[in-house]
């Protein structure tokens, strides 16, 4: 499909805001190219882009849309022009008409159907035009959107699928628009990503990325040259070009926090950030996206909505000290006695102090997951099997709330109330339903060889059944689950490099590696190799 060139120009952020996200622009034939406040800038970015379709508010700032259309005329060849204008400005849109525009637009009637409408007219008009001017083809294949292309092309850079060489000659033929020069890369992630994208329906869920990326256009300045990449709908990357100096630093904190509130404001979502060092050039672009992500994580210490740079002293501590052999049997057991206790307060001492040596021993986020995890299986397997886990966000198991938690404070928080729970409740509890109890024997014994007839077994009930009600209650049958435990806790186990991938195969249950690294491969969309990288 040949793709025509489109530039948004209103000096409302809203108006412009709702346009972008009215429709999915690529599937009209329609790449959105750039964004002007007012009819002076549209102007000086028509002279460069070349845009084949402007649609332009009237009243504007500096110069409004009627002496944009006049003045682009001049400059941009055969570019079609659409108005933006409201019941009042009826007399200006008429004269936007006889000046050349294709239509205009009420903007508090703008549907997306009417909009889709209205940008096949322009399409037919540009592509007549195009076949009577004898024009072929453009050389660069529009088939996939240049945005399309630019994000495959980073998300390729930084996997190490490409060439360094072969990915800086690729981004050059694209236009992107950071230079080779010194740059940063700042990493945003979506916190508690999972309850927000079920505020969104799944086909809503681009409109999710949608708007968090317009507002990430919006906020930046364009004094500053820029790439955003849509890594997946949790997180965003930006690539910014700055140099290494304290006010630029300074610069980039300030940037962040407005960014940070304006989500806030305009989504009620929050995010946390990951910055780079500074590094010298693109062929660099690997180890800053690396750097980015490295202090993101560290969110996991710190807690989430917080800007993370990289060279922070307290962050890379964590990476490089040794790790010594926690006494977990001894901390274990004193768990065991507040448990037996029956008393709140004792069992909130004994976390707090596991929590303080877990600290001083610099333990990292695998290790005091692995740990709370076996804190929750004290609870549920000794003494407390009948006790219910009630989580206050979802409905789970105590192991996939510490697993799917984001921060240390929030997994503390999950056991602390899921042995509250235990020891509070004075009369006797509902028996646990037949997946749950299946979902438990996965957690503990994921490692071995486990089938849906082995566990049927277990628990006595028929297998057939368990299937059924197994994929009523968790959403995917047996075996999804199955792996997608195996897969989370491959990931965790890969970070600590001491092991083989085929141990690491071994240690979640698959004997065969090469089957191992395909599954692993489909479910995470990596290799072991890649993701360990």
């Amino acid at each position: 499909m040949m793709m025509f060139k489109l530039l948004i120009v209103d000096d409302e952020l809203l108006m412009r805001m709702g346009i972008r996200s009215m429709v999915e622009w690529e599937k009209q034939g329609f790449v959105l190219a750039g964004e002007a406040t007012n009819g002076k800038e549209a102007l000086d970015m028509a002279r460069s882009i070349q845009p084949d379709l402007i649609i332009t508010d009237i009243k504007m700032p500096l110069m409004d849309g009627l002496q944009l259309i006049r003045e682009a005329q001049k400059v941009v060849s055969g570019c079609k022009f659409v108005i933006l204008s409201y019941f009042n400005e009826f007399s200006y849109a008429k004269e936007a008409m006889q000046l050349g525009a294709v239509d205009y637009l009420i903007k508090n009637e703008i549907t997306p159907a009417g909009l889709i409408q209205l940008l096949e007219v322009v399409r037919q008009r540009l592509l007549d035009d195009r076949a009577s001017s004898g024009k072929s083809e453009p050389s660069v294949d529009y088939s996939e959107s240049l945005s399309y292309l630019k994000e495959n092309l980073f998300k390729d850079w930084i996997s190490g699928l490409l060439d360094v060489s072969e990915a800086v000659l690729k981004a050059e033929h694209l236009h992107v628009r950071v230079r080779s020069d010194e740059l940063r890369v700042i990493k945003f992630h979506l916190d508690n990503f999972e309850r927000v994208r079920k505020k969104y329906v799944e086909k809503d869920e681009k409109l999710l990325r949608f708007s968090i990326l317009n507002i990430l256009e919006e906020m930046i300045p364009r004094k500053w040259d820029k790439e955003i990449v849509i890594e997946s709908s949790s997180d965003y990357l930006l690539m910014i070009n700055t140099v290494q100096s304290e006010a630029a630093l300074a610069e980039i904190h300030h940037l962040c926090r407005d960014i940070q509130q304006a989500m806030k404001d305009f989504m009620n979502v929050t995010f946390s950030v990951g910055v780079s060092c500074v590094i010298r050039n693109l062929s660099c672009l690997r180890t800053a996206y690396r750097e980015a992500d490295h202090a993101l994580r560290n969110r996991f210490f710190w807690g989430t909505g917080r800007i993370l740079f990289y060279e922070n002293p307290e962050i890379n501590k964590r990476e490089v000290r040794e790790r010594h052999i926690f006494r977990m049997e001894e901390w274990k057991s004193e768990f065991r006695k507040a448990l037996d206790s029956q008393k709140k307060e004792k069992l909130e001492d004994a976390l707090h102090g596991i929590r303080q040596i877990l600290a001083s021993e610099q333990a990292n986020e695998r290790e005091i997951r692995e740990f709370y995890m076996g804190l929750a299986e004290i609870i549920s397997t000794e003494g407390f099997s009948k006790c219910v886990f009630r989580h206050s966000q979802a409905e789970m198991l105590p192991y996939e709330a510490v697993l799917a938690a984001e921060t240390w404070d929030e997994i503390h928080q999950i056991v602390l109330e899921y042995a509250s729970q235990c020891i509070v409740l004075d009369s006797p509890l509902p028996e646990r339903s037949y997946a749950d109890l299946a979902a438990d024997l996965i957690h503990r014994n994921y490692a071995e060889e486990i089938s849906l007839i082995s566990v049927a077994n277990q628990i006595n009930v028929n297998p057939s059944y368990l299937s059924r009600v197994f994929k009523q209650e968790k959403g995917e049958n047996f075996i999804s689950y199955l792996t997608r435990v195996r897969m989370e806790r491959a990931k965790s186990i890969l970070e600590n490099r001491r092991f083989k991938i085929s141990e690491v195969a071994e240690k979640v249950g698959y004997h065969n590696y090469p089957y191992f690294s395909k599954i692993f491969k489909k479910t995470v969309g990596m290799s072991p190799e890649e993701y360990r990288g």
